[in-house]
């Protein structure tokens, strides 16, 4: 479809955490509005990322379930939707980490994030408020780490050795927290409105068979951008205060890494036949790896999205509706058209294709790469795809 202006835009306007994939409240509020939704709906978004769905759902009065492999994110979106109690229970919580931690001048993170993991975890939403209005604090001291490309950091980025001065930090603490509660979504006198954001992988298991009235969500795009290693600072600070996956596992779990695995043909079998043959032309191409790495790449890809795909459609109900955002790439010349694959993969399980409605982006990581061919360097199209569950 032609790009509309009277559309909200798809750039995200993040207030507190600057997401490479988000996308704006105005957006899914609008998204949300075209569903059509039933009375006392309850919505699904099996990428959570920075939690703009569940966001979205708070404040409009609608239930959400979130889930994100990546627990950075599940934090993240956690303290985005918290109630203000939830807020007051985080200051406590920091104000006796202030009491635990050694009284000398200066001390570093493990030390502070030692204290917090002595503290019992009685509300796990002000455990992950706390944690979260840290996030930009990490991605500060790991500032000297950054590189041109927006998803990487130096080899060996570290927090090891970096001291911080007591007296400036826990106050500097408390002024995040007020940060990030200005950012936060939820109407604390929203009856029967419940939203939950969970850790989880969308290729496994979403829930409950029909569970779901709707689905708003926009899964990682096919530009092997990194999505757990941009998160790194976040992901290092959350070692000192959490438990955390192994890192890189949780690398190659992510839908979309560009660490590939290899795959038995039979799933590759399974794929629709224009996605089958897409891979084959990519597999034929004559640039180095293309029947190697990039076919691996591309192939791995799709067989998680149609496995995500296929929990999508059991959780939904009959007569569900959903919007999927995502977004076109290229490999060399050849054009891979996401939102036309999501189209295909999505009728095999009984969700049928109502709309498409496309925006022009100039997001994408293929930008940012000076050596990226032409074709990969000219504006994307981000597409929002509407179905039905038949």
């Amino acid at each position: 479809m032609p790009v509309s202006s009277k559309l909200p835009s798809r750039r995200s306007k993040n207030e507190f955490y600057r997401y490479y994939a988000g996308y704006p409240m105005e957006f899914a509020e609008w998204a949300l509005g075209r569903l059509a939704l039933p009375p006392g709906a309850l919505i699904i978004d099996p990428w959570n990322g920075s939690g703009t769905t569940a966001a979205a759902c708070a404040r409009v009065g609608i239930s959400c379930q979130g889930y994100d492999i990546n627990p950075v994110m599940v934090h993240l979106g956690r303290a985005r939707v918290a109630s203000q109690v939830d807020f007051d229970e985080a200051e406590e919580l920091i104000g006796s980490v202030d009491q635990i931690v050694s009284p000398k001048d200066s001390t570093d993170l493990k030390a502070i994030g030692l204290a917090f993991r002595e503290l019992p975890v009685g509300n796990e939403y002000a455990h992950s408020v706390a944690v979260a209005a840290l996030f930009p604090y990490a991605r500060s001291l790991l500032n000297v780490s950054r590189t041109k490309n927006p998803s990487w950091f130096k080899k060996g980025a570290t927090f090891d050795g970096m001291s911080i001065e007591r007296s400036t930090f826990f106050p500097s603490w408390i002024a995040l927290l007020a940060e990030i509660s200005k950012w936060r979504s939820t109407q604390d006198d929203a009856d029967g409105v419940v939203i939950s954001i969970e850790r989880g992988d969308s290729r496994k298991s979403l829930g409950r068979k029909d569970a779901f009235d709707g689905i708003l969500t926009s899964p990682p795009y096919l530009t092997r951008l990194d999505y757990v290693q941009a998160t790194l600072p976040e992901f290092l600070l959350l070692k000192e205060f959490d438990i955390v996956p192994d890192m890189q596992r949780l690398r190659r779990s992510m839908l979309g890494s560009p660490l590939t695995s290899e795959r038995p043909d039979w799933n590759v079998e399974r794929l629709p036949e224009t996605i089958r043959d897409l891979l084959r032309r990519i597999e034929s191409h004559t640039s180095k790896a293309s029947a190697s790495y990039y076919y691996r790449f591309f192939s791995t890809y799709f067989v998680d999205l149609q496995a995500s795909m296929r929990n999508i459609a059991k959780v939904l109900k009959a007569g569900g509706s959903g919007c999927i955002v995502v977004q076109s790439s290229n490999y060399k010349e050849i054009n891979i058209d996401l939102a036309a694959a999501i189209v295909v993969i999505g009728e095999e399980f009984g969700m049928r294709h109502e709309d498409t409605i496309e925006f022009k982006s100039r997001r994408s990581i293929s930008l940012v790469n000076t050596r990226a061919h032409h074709d990969a360097r000219q504006p994307k199209s981000e597409c929002a795809v509407f179905f039905r569950k038949t």
